[in-house]
């Protein structure tokens, strides 16, 4: 038995919107402290929606979310899948912006800013621009802004999806150091199998809408995660299995 604290708590939560559209059957899932969730399906399962009801974007129709005082005292942070940072400003200025949105003192805002480039690598590029960063510059960039409050629940919707696949791999094991380091609780959304199996405690496959966790698959390899995994039986027996469930849940016929 997991003996960590639980982080999240969703208890039979379903969302219909205002068109009608029902995006999620009732949903139970418990994510603990210090696991990485990743959520995969088909496209419109409502991997995103799920996220957007835990960060509180939009409210459930039916059901519950809770969060961990730790959770609720530290806050959260909701990484997209495009940087969305301001051209027209530095990289510095960018990820300081949540703490002037809440009025922070300057001086100790520069230390958090500092910290939070120092964690993604990007202490050298504080005074670049946008337009002088690589698209997964820019990804930290983000990344950095989203951990410059402190939370301890980060949130992604596919940030990696739009990045080539070399990059993408050296985000997925950036973040995975990252994670292990800080001790963050991460909820991931992608649409790629094998990032999903390469990061994750823990892999969440929805069906096709309305959404509801269809299988659980666990990933019972130490963290951080080095690229090493990626070439081992393991991961592929893993990514096979994984696809079947995915394709398995895509299909299905329900009563």
């Amino acid at each position: 038995m997991n003996s960590q604290a639980i982080a999240v708590e969703v208890r039979a939560a379903a969302k219909v919107f205002a068109n009608g559209v029902r995006a999620l059957d009732p949903i139970d899932l418990v994510v603990r402290e210090g696991e990485i969730v990743t959520l995969v399906g088909p496209s419109g399962c409502g991997k995103s929606t799920l996220l957007r009801l835990i960060a509180g974007l939009v409210q459930p129709s039916a059901g519950r979310i809770g969060l961990s005082p730790e959770a609720r005292s530290a806050g959260l942070a909701f990484v997209f899948q495009n940087p969305t940072l301001m051209p027209w400003a530095s990289v510095e200025r960018n990820v300081r912006l949540p703490l002037d949105l809440c009025g922070a003192e300057r001086v100790r805002a520069q230390d958090k800013v500092g910290h939070a480039l120092e964690l993604v690598g990007l202490n050298d590029y504080a005074r670049f621009h946008p337009r002088e960063l690589s698209g997964g510059m820019q990804m930290r960039a983000s990344i950095a802004r989203a951990l410059v409050t402190g939370p301890r629940l980060l949130l992604m919707d596919e940030p990696f999806g739009a990045l080539d696949e070399i990059t993408r791999n050296r985000l997925d094991r950036d973040l995975s150091e990252l994670c292990a380091r800080e001790n963050l609780t991460v909820l991931y959304v992608t649409h790629s199998i094998y990032e999903a199996v390469f990061l994750s405690s823990r892999v969440l496959v929805m069906s096709a809408r309305p959404g509801r966790i269809f299988q659980e698959v666990a990933i019972d390899e130490p963290q951080p995660r080095r690229d090493a995994f990626r070439i081992t039986e393991k991961f592929g027996r893993l990514s096979a299995g994984l696809s079947g469930m995915l394709s398995a849940a895509t299909y299905e016929v329900r009563a």
